[in-house]
């Protein structure tokens, strides 16, 4: 696989300022509307949980950060996460069980980069692998469905940070 075939990661979790936040909740909304898509209020309030988070977030944590404005009940935050991974806003983390926002919402298929040691998450897209899992797959007459692979190792950050206390 040539390198120029991925393109470069995406980070999805740095932090956000407020008016970076605001502006991306407001897209999704409009979003939601050109699609004819319901971002209702607590709905909206999940995203800006998800959103302002500096991690991957289990669901439990984003009820426990709702529970300052209005007690949810877990299947109303698992509706409203459920509406907002289908509608791609944000991406549900299987290995981690966690939500956090899908940096390249409009791709067919991403490899979720999520390191084991600082917990940045970042999303890159290849044509080669999603073809070898999809040749892979049909070879065992599996037939994936997702959109997203997810794989946990070591960020270059970490890699290096390693590297350098090695006595």
């Amino acid at each position: 696989m040539q390198a120029q075939a991925i393109r470069p990661a995406l980070l999805i979790t740095e932090p956000r300022t407020v008016d970076e936040l605001s502006s991306f909740v407001a897209a999704a909304a409009e979003s939601c509307r050109c699609r004819g898509l319901n971002m209702t209020p607590i709905r909206r309030r999940v995203l800006e949980v998800v959103a302002a988070s500096p991690v991957p977030l289990a669901a439990y944590a984003i009820i426990h950060r709702l529970s300052d404005t209005k007690l949810l009940g877990p299947p109303t935050v698992y509706r409203a996460l459920e509406f907002l991974v289908e509608a791609g806003f944000v991406r549900h983390l299987a290995l981690r069980k966690a939500f956090v926002l899908c940096a390249r919402p409009g791709e067919p298929f991403v490899a979720v980069l999520t390191c084991t040691d600082c917990g940045d998450t970042s999303e890159v897209t290849s044509e080669e692998v999603r073809a070898a899992m999809v040749r892979f797959a049909s070879a065992t007459g599996f037939a994936p469905h997702g959109r997203a692979i997810e794989i946990e190792g070591r960020c270059a950050t970490c890699t290096r940070a390693a590297a350098d206390h090695v006595p």
